[in-house]
């Protein structure tokens, strides 16, 4: 065979850079906005991102696309943001991943419908630290409602969604919370509806997660990402070192610390989940508790997870204001060709060598 022909079967193998996700979130407000799509589209353009998750349903339950679901309509959820046709065009234009990011468990719409809200102690409709109502996932028909959304714009052209708010409430009087129609603990519950997800939809499933549930199972939230794992396709960790505890990987340096929170997170979790699962963290894209908020601070976190091997990463910035963070991605995207270049030249003579050892020196 052929040397070069040999080089560009080899190399077939092994992927390019830009099979590594590198997304941020566009949140409702920012996606109707035509002027903020052209900024994210040339971004896109110029290889800095190759992903979007936007989201159809909200953190606070309305749906942001024309939907046609009967009950959405009942409990007056939908809000129309954007026009989901010329979305999912644009984005096939520019070579954008379009990741549907659905609200679960967090609802102040079908919360308020029938008995479907978590109650408190006195009957009311429980609502969290912010006021923010949730329904109780035990009840079949809340599940049904997720599973109809999904199946509604999967249909409609969608091929990946992520299921945020895929637990139980953290924050709140959560002990006077009394959960109605308890079917087994709450992993069991929030496991059963990703393992309906995975029967019904025909699109890739992914799971937003606490960080900290890597290192060990969350029972009361419900997420133990063993038994989650088992009916996913993409694991989506929320990382961000605001979040941990500060004596949680307590480098000297809040760059290192960052770092090592990612590739001591992610090497984890491949311990932990089946090997077709791909781990695609969040990387903190806001200032919250850091101490030099930066493009460092944000590039520190994407090269953790990065060097642990991961399948790629999304930014999170609840206004989607990334002006920041635009500094770190073209280091992020100068530091894929390195890598990958060097990756893919040592993996072809690695294989030459063992396949082809007369090729040696050519």
């Amino acid at each position: 065979m052929n040397l070069c022909a040999m080089l560009a079967l080899l190399a077939q193998c092994f992927p390019g850079h830009d099979s590594i996700i590198r997304g941020v979130y566009v949140n409702p407000y920012q996606a109707n906005r035509q002027a903020y799509w052209e900024e994210i589209f040339s971004k896109a353009d110029s290889g800095l991102i190759n992903t979007v998750i936007v989201d159809f349903k909200s953190d606070y339950g309305f749906l942001t696309y024309e939907s046609a679901v009967e009950l959405a309509h009942e409990i007056d959820a939908v809000k129309k943001h954007f026009d989901i046709d010329d979305l999912i065009q644009n984005a096939s234009k520019h070579n954008l991943n379009l990741i549907a990011r659905i609200v679960c468990f967090r609802d102040n719409y079908l919360s308020r419908h029938k008995k479907f809200g978590i109650r408190d102690d006195s009957g009311k409709i429980w609502t969290d630290a912010k006021g923010i109502a949730w329904t109780n996932p035990y009840i079949d028909d809340v599940q049904g409602y997720l599973l109809a959304i999904t199946k509604e714009i999967v249909d409609r052209g969608i091929k990946a969604v992520a299921y945020d708010y895929v637990r139980f409430p953290t924050d709140g009087e959560v002990a006077r919370i009394r959960l109605t129609d308890v079917k087994g603990s709450h992993v069991d519950v929030i496991t059963r509806f990703l393992e309906k997800a995975r029967e019904e939809i025909d699109a890739e499933i992914g799971a937003c997660v606490f960080g900290f549930s890597l290192w060990q199972p969350l029972s009361a939230e419900g997420q133990d990402i063993q038994r989650l794992g088992e009916h996913i396709d993409v694991l989506y960790p929320m990382l961000y070192p605001s979040h941990f505890g500060r004596n949680f990987k307590n480098e000297e340096t809040e760059i290192w610390r960052n770092y090592w929170i990612y590739f001591d997170s992610v090497r984890e979790s491949f311990a932990k989940l089946p090997c077709m699962v791909r781990v695609v963290p969040f990387v903190q894209g806001f200032e919250y508790r850091a101490k030099v908020y930066g493009s460092d601070y944000v590039f520190s976190q994407i090269n953790g997870a990065l060097s642990a091997g991961t399948d790629g990463f999304m930014i999170w910035n609840a206004r989607s204001d990334y002006s920041t963070c635009w500094q770190a991605l073209e280091w992020t995207r100068n530091s894929l060709h390195m890598r990958f270049g060097s990756t893919k030249r040592a993996n072809v003579r690695r294989v030459l060598r063992y396949q082809y050892p007369e090729a040696e020196g050519q």
